[in-house]
């Protein structure tokens, strides 16, 4: 048995890593997590303390190893002084692990889950970031170590099972997380294969790397004792669109199938920021890494609002965002623009970040390549915290018809229900996950109308239709 703490600068951070992490538990309770986070300072809340270190250690020291993940800086220094601190006999069941805090605590959480031992639960938390990395073309400077279970090809007596998935979202960490809760623990080989390429499907990782998504067909194939209740395990949870049978639509509401309202264009301060207004910026790079933290726990707490108004794809979006931007490597390469260029941390972020959405614009793929707006939407949110401009949410009348060039997903996820019934957008896509949330929200949303918005004046009213028309009074039929 494995157990975790999370050793954070941000009380907020540590227990949101916490939360996330317990939900790739999956109800078990032999992994248990603990948290050591923040300092007890009202003036001065940033920072980590050995002594919450040891008495987060010690609270979890019941089981055979503990494996210690850390933010950066000095949590690695509280970590280690802790060890000094404890019990010989429970410091040596401490493991400190290298890998990024929100990455490697969902990898090693839904591993440890599973029963796995301290070398595998450490080297998946270590290997967090291979996903990602290949999904967004990053070439590491030193190679990533090999998987820890290789797939092997089938031989003749193994027994597969084919499914194509049905998940709108394809096979991101809540499903990839049941999947290896289902299929660990079997005496049997078995490799998840799709278009001929197989990994393990009992790490959340490799699953990653697949990348899976609506309309996949995957292949389960299996050899060895347990082979056939692998098989009927893995049918059985692809039944239940891998554990989000019961949850996908059912807490959507219901579209209108026509919304009239009075149009109203979105406020000057939710549009995107300019390069020649950021070059001007006076902000340092500490100041950058406070807006992050600030950002960080606006994502949690998005997560938290869809979470309670039962909408738990959509949670995963923000959690998904929030793992997105706790990602060392773009303030790596941040710091490196702003020493090469000259360039204010304002103008760097957005350098560094606007590159990476470009680099989502470019692929094939219309589902990935609609998350720009994502990225888009971390990047203007951070850079108001930053430039100290408020992230207000603007009111409308009830029944308006908001109509913008494009939409955050945070944007639509915090508008008044009530108050804006459709969304028409001059761009974006319906893939986007804007759009996604929307709709679950019960909103019209409409996107790519380009310049037939382009006459609608303030005020005026409007019929949109949730088939995709739209007609001023009297055009309606």
């Amino acid at each position: 048995m494995v157990n975790l703490v999370i050793v954070s600068h941000s009380a907020a951070l540590g227990e949101g890593v916490c939360t996330l992490s317990q939900q790739m538990l999956q109800g078990k309770t032999n992994c248990r997590i603990a948290v050591a986070a923040g300092l007890d300072d009202p003036d001065f809340p940033i920072g980590t303390d050995p002594v919450k270190v040891m008495d987060a250690i010690t609270s979890v020291a019941d089981a055979e190893h503990i494996l210690v993940l850390m933010d950066m800086g000095s949590a690695l220094l509280s970590a280690e002084t802790a060890l000094e601190l404890l019990d010989p006999e429970v410091a040596a069941k401490v493991t400190l692990c290298a890998a990024p805090l929100v990455e490697g605590a969902l990898a090693a959480a839904s591993i440890a889950a599973t029963g796995a031992s301290i070398d595998r639960v450490k080297a998946e938390a270590e290997n967090a970031l291979q996903a990602k990395r290949v999904q967004l073309g990053v070439e590491d400077s030193a190679p990533l170590p090999p998987p820890v279970t290789l797939a092997q090809a089938p031989g003749e007596s193994a027994m597969t099972a084919s499914w194509v998935v049905t998940n709108p979202h394809g096979l991101h960490v809540r499903p990839a997380a049941h999947l290896v809760a289902a299929l660990s623990g079997f005496n049997a080989a078995l490799s998840l294969e799709k278009e001929g390429k197989c990994i393990s499907p009992i790490t959340l990782n490799q699953i990653a790397l697949l990348q899976v998504r609506c309309g996949d067909t995957l292949r389960l194939i299996a050899q060895g004792q347990d082979a056939a209740a692998a098989i009927e395990a893995f049918l059985a949870l692809a039944h239940n669109q891998f554990g989000e049978g019961e949850a996908t639509n059912s807490t959507a509401n219901e579209l209108p199938a026509k919304i009239t309202g009075a149009v109203h264009w979105l406020a000057q301060e939710n549009t995107p920021f300019l390069p020649d207004s950021l070059a001007r910026s006076t902000a340092k790079f500490p100041a950058l890494e406070q807006a992050i933290n600030h950002t960080l726990d606006d994502l949690l707490a998005l997560a938290h609002l869809a979470e309670h108004d039962g909408l738990a794809d959509i949670s995963a979006i923000f959690s998904g965002q929030h793992t997105l931007l706790d990602d060392p490597d773009l303030l790596t390469e941040t710091r490196a623009h702003m020493q090469q260029h000259q360039h204010s941390a304002a103008l760097a972020w957005f350098q560094v970040l606007s590159g990476v959405a470009e680099s989502y614009r470019e692929l094939g793929d219309a589902y990935l390549q609609a998350r720009y707006i994502d990225i888009e939407d971390i990047l203007h949110r951070t850079l108001c915290h930053l430039l100290g401009i408020p992230l207000a949410i603007p009111a409308y009348p009830a029944g308006s018809v908001l109509c913008a060039e494009n939409l955050w997903p945070s944007l639509a996820m915090q508008l008044p229900a009530n108050e804006v019934r459709a969304i028409c957008l001059r761009a974006g896509s319906p893939q986007s996950h804007s759009a996604i949330i929307a709709h679950q929200r019960g909103i019209v949303m409409l996107t790519g109308l380009g310049s037939s918005l382009d006459n609608w004046q303030e005020g005026e009213p409007i019929t949109v239709f949730s088939s995709g028309k739209i007609a001023r009074p009297g055009e309606e039929n």
